[in-house]
This record gives C-alpha cells, structure tokens and sequence, in this order.
C-alpha cells in the first residue's frame, strides 16, 4: 500500500535518500560528488547533510567529505534479527558482564573518522557514577576509550591527530595538551594494551580502556570502564585492567579478529 504523498514529509525522505548514498563505492562524499549522483539541488542537499551530521549518522574529514559513522551499527543490529554480527550485537554480552563484575560504568565507543562515538553503554548501580551520552562523538586526545583507539592506530594517522592537539578541548586540568607527553603515553598504552584516564575527561573520574578490532585488524573501537575518583583508586584500576584487556579480546574475536 502507498501512503498519498501528503503523508510524506519530502525533506526527511529526501534526507533519507542522501544518507543511503553513502552505501555506495567509494562510500565518502563531499558535496559535490553528491550533486553528482543524487538528483538533488546543492542546497537541498546541503541541508540534508547538516541535519545528518547533526544526528550523529556521518562525519566531515579534514577535506570535507563526509563518511557514515558506527551509529548506524544500531540500526543495523536490528536489522540482524539477533545474528551477532555488528559490533553492539557481539560487545553487548561482554557489557554485561563486565559491569556486573566491576560494579562500575562502562561504555562502548566506536571509531568514526577521527573521533570517538559512544554506541552503548551500562551505567552503574551505584548512586554516585559516570554518565555518558549515546551518539555523543568526541576527540581521541582524552578519555580511557579514545585514548585506547588513538594509542593503536596506524602512525601516519596517529602523528596528524597530535598535530591538531592544540584545537582540542582541555576538558580539565590534567588534559595532556603536549604532543610529546600524549605520545609518551600512548606508547605506554601500546605497551600495556589498555590506555588509563586519570581526571583528564571527566574531573573527579578514572578509568581504564583497550582497543577493538576488526577482522581486517583495524581499530574499530574500544571498550572502557570506570567510575568517580573517590570510588575508583589505584587498585581498582590494577584490578580492571586485565578485564577490559579481555573483554576488549573477547569483542576483537568475535568481529573476526585473530591477531
């Protein structure tokens, strides 16, 4: 049955259509290239990548082509009628688990150009815990996630992230703003296999993380697990590290991993 046409909102639709777009080789459009394979005006479509964007569906590179980000992952967990395919279907047993054993937040984060997006999450029991946001992207510079997902990528991509350290936020006063110390850090992070925040993204916060891969061995994402600094010493860090550093395995084998 079709619906008559005034039941269709034409700029969601329209929006839609450009998002499916991306499915396409080389799946990474500028504006332009769209204009080239979408029947659509420059301002229209314009607006429709502003408004994807703005949901959290694609990211801009530094040339201004946009790529789809993980959080379409959601989608198409639902769409894998429970086969564990995606990487929220094979980390969300692993969640699960690991929150009940650390009695602390943990979340999911997933590679999306050169930022992190949180796709799942399981928040603590305890009244006094961390939050995050689903679909909220941010930097790689801080955080136990992202600093576990920039720690491995590839050098060249590593050294440009560090060359734009100076136009990422200080989120407190422990965010490492030197190049050299981040870097010092990540190699520290390699070494170990999982990355340590310490106040430097939430204040009053501490966590640990480790990288996620993917069949191809890419860095697909991370998982992380934490809690506020009172809650959350020394030790309980010793105590999560090798959790996360097997969970973060655990995911890795399930997306197809075998290094």
């Amino acid at each position: 049955m079709t619906l008559p046409n005034q039941y269709v909102i034409q700029s969601a639709l329209r929006t839609l259509q450009v998002l499916l777009a991306f499915g396409k080789p080389p799946h990474r459009y500028g504006l332009a290239d769209l204009q080239q394979v979408t029947p659509f005006e420059k301002n229209q479509l314009y607006r429709s990548l502003r408004t994807l964007e703005a949901g959290g569906f694609i990211v801009a590179d530094s040339s201004g082509r946009y790529t789809v980000t993980p959080i379409a992952n959601v989608l198409s967990a639902a769409s894998a009628h429970g086969r564990p395919h995606t990487l929220v279907e094979v980390a969300s047993p692993q969640l699960d688990a690991l929150a009940d054993e650390t009695g602390e937040s943990v979340n999911l984060n997933a590679l999306a150009g050169d930022q992190a997006v949180c796709l799942d999450r399981r928040e603590s029991a305890h009244k006094v815990r961390l939050a995050s946001v689903l679909g909220q992207a941010v930097p790689l510079h801080a955080g136990a996630g992202p600093k576990a997902m920039l720690a491995f990528l590839d050098e060249g991509r590593r050294a440009r992230i560090l060359g734009r350290l100076a136009s990422y936020p200080s989120y407190s006063a422990t965010t490492l703003r030197d190049a050299q110390l981040l870097a010092e850090e990540l190699e520290a992070t390699r070494e170990r296999g999982y990355s340590i925040s310490d106040e430097d993204f939430d204040e009053g916060a501490r966590g640990v993380g480790a990288p996620i891969f993917d069949g191809s061995g890419q860095v697909v994402g991370a998982v992380s697990v934490g809690g506020p600094s009172f809650r959350v010493g020394q030790g309980e860090l010793t105590r999560f590290a090798p959790l996360i550093v097997r969970v973060a395995k655990t995911i890795s084998q399930g997306l197809g991993y075998s290094g």
